[in-house]
C-alpha cells in the first residue's frame, strides 16, 4: 500500500515515526502563514489538529477556505491511522423530514438500474415508512448506513424525546423537503429547526445537506415557496456552521435521475477523508485525455467517486448521459463501450463526444465517463492505455477510497 507519508509530509518529516506530535506545519499542504494562524487556536500538532479541529471549525471558516481547512483535517486524520488503529469501514447517513417528502424513492432511484417504468412500479407500490427504515449501500468498499426517520408525527416525537438512539453515530445530515407540499411547508420548517436544537445539543457537529425534492421538470416554485426555502437555508447556515449554502443544496427529482446521482456522490465525496487529493487526481487525469469532464462510477451504487468538471452544466450534461447510457445495456456483466455525440447549447453550437465504459483495477469494476469535443479522443480510444492513466493517477488513492470522517471523534 500507498506510504501516506510520501502523500501528506513535506520531505524533512517522512522518517518521522510519532506522527501524532508533529508540528502541523509538517503537512505537506500548508504556509508557515496558516500554521501561525492554526497555532492560536491551539491546533500545534497533528493530533491536536485531528481531535479539537471541530472547537474551531466555524472560526477557521472565517480565515481560510473551507476546501483548504478540510484537507489539513482530512491530511491529520489519515496520518494517525496507524497509531489509532482505527479505520472505519463505514458511514451512517440520516434521512429526515416529514411524512410523505419522498425519503423512500431517493434511495430506490439511486440503487435503481433498468428502465423508467420498472422504476416507477417500485415507487407506485410503496407504503409510509413506519419508524427507522435501515439501509445499506456499498459504494467503493465503503458501507453506507441509510437511517430513514419515517415522517409520521408519532415518529417524529420520538426521535426528539430520544435522539441518542438516532442520532448517535450520524456522519451527516440530509433534510428532505417535498417543494410540492405547498400546505406543509411551515410544518416542515419547524421540524428541521427541531431536529438542529436536538442534535445541538448532542453537540453533533457534521455535515448538513438540504434536498428541496420533487422539484420535477415543469414545476415551477411560488412565491411563497421561494420565501420559505429561503429562509430555511438561512437558518441553517446562521445555526449550523457545518452547513454550506454553497455546495449543501440540491433540487433534486425522481423524473430526473441525474439530480440524485449528484447529490449523493456530492455527499459521499463530502464524508470522504481523501476528497481533495482525489479531485486533483481526476483533474490530472481529464487533461491527460483532453476531456471536459471525467468521472470514475461506482459499478455496484451509481455513486460518482472521482470527478473532475470544467462547469456545472457539463458534470449535469455527463451525469444525464450517464444515466441514459447504462439503461440501453442488456448485460452489465460483460464488457461495454458507448460513445454518444451531444450539441451543447452555446453561442458556438460546440459538439461533445460522451464516452462511457466499463474498467477494472484490482479486480474491482467501475464505470468510466468521459465528455470530450476531441475527436481524436473517440478514434483513439485504447482500453489499456486510458487504464494506464487512471492508474497512474487515481491507483494510489483508491486504496485509501473507503476512508471516511467521523467530525466528532478520530
Amino acid at each position: 500500500m500507498l506510504d501516506i507519508k510520501e502523500k501528506l509530509l513535506k520531505e524533512d518529516y517522512r522518517k518521522e515515526d510519532n506522527l501524532a506530535d508533529l508540528p502541523v506545519i509538517a503537512l505537506l499542504d500548508i504556509r508557515e502563514s496558516e500554521v501561525k494562524s492554526l497555532e492560536k487556536f491551539g491546533l500545534v500538532t497533528i493530533e491536536k489538529l485531528a481531535k479539537e479541529w471541530n472547537k474551531h471549525y466555524s472560526d477557521l471558516s472565517k480565515l481560510f477556505p473551507k476546501e483548504r481547512i478540510d484537507s489539513w483535517i482530512a491530511a491529520s486524520k489519515l496520518l494517525l491511522v496507524e497509531k489509532t488503529e482505527k479505520i472505519t469501514s463505514g458511514a451512517k447517513i440520516i434521512l429526515a423530514g416529514i411524512d410523505n417528502v419522498g425519503k423512500t424513492s431517493l434511495s430506490i432511484a439511486l440503487k435503481h438500474r433498468g428502465a423508467f417504468s420498472l422504476l416507477f412500479q417500485k415507487l407506485n407500490a410503496l407504503t409510509p415508512t413506519r419508524g427507522l427504515l435501515r439501509g445499506k449501500l456499498e459504494v467503493f468498499g465503503l458501507d453506507i448506513h441509510l437511517h430513514e426517520l419515517g415522517g409520521q408525527k408519532i415518529y417524529r416525537d420520538d426521535y426528539l424525546n430520544n435522539p441518542e438512539q438516532y442520532f448517535i453515530g450520524t456522519d451527516t445530515i440530509i433534510y428532505v423537503v417535498d417543494v410540492q407540499a405547498e400546505d406543509r411547508y411551515e410544518e416542515s420548517f419547524e421540524y428541521l429547526k427541531q431536529i438542529v436544537n436536538v442534535t445541538q445539543k448532542l453537540k453533533l457537529d457534521v455535515p448538513w445537506t438540504i434536498f428541496f425534492h420533487k422539484s420535477d421538470p415543469d414545476f415551477v416554485l411560488s412565491e411563497k415557496a421561494n420565501s420559505i426555502f429561503g429562509s430555511m437555508v438561512q437558518y441553517l447556515h446562521s445555526n449550523v456552521p457545518t452547513f454550506d449554502p454553497a455546495r449543501g443544496i440540491f433540487r433534486t427529482s425522481v423524473h430526473i435521475r441525474s439530480s440524485i446521482l449528484g447529490a449523493f456522490s456530492h455527499i459521499f465525496r463530502n464524508i470522504s477523508l481523501i476528497q481533495d487529493y482525489i479531485a486533483n487526481a481526476s483533474k490530472q487525469v481529464a487533461e491527460t485525455l483532453n476531456a471536459e469532464f471525467f468521472g470514475l462510477y461506482d459499478f455496484r451504487s451509481n455513486i460518482c467517486f472521482a470527478q473532475y468538471s470544467k462547469n456545472e452544466k457539463l458534470e449535469e450534461l455527463s451525469h444525464n448521459a450517464y444515466y441514459e447510457a447504462i439503461e440501453t445495456i442488456a448485460n452489465m456483466r460483460e464488457p461495454f463501450l458507448r460513445i454518444r455525440r451531444y450539441v451543447l447549447d452555446d453561442e458556438e453550437k460546440t459538439n461533445e463526444i460522451f464516452i462511457l465504459r466499463d474498467l477494472e483495477f484490482k479486480n474491482e469494476r467501475y464505470i468510466m465517463a468521459l465528455l470530450t469535443s476531441d475527436e481524436s479522443v473517440a478514434r483513439k480510444l485504447d482500453q489499456d492505455e486510458i487504464e494506464n492513466i487512471i492508474n497512474r493517477h487515481l491507483e494510489d488513492w483508491i486504496e485509501f477510497r473507503s476512508y471516511a470522517k467521523f467530525p466528532t471523534t478520530i
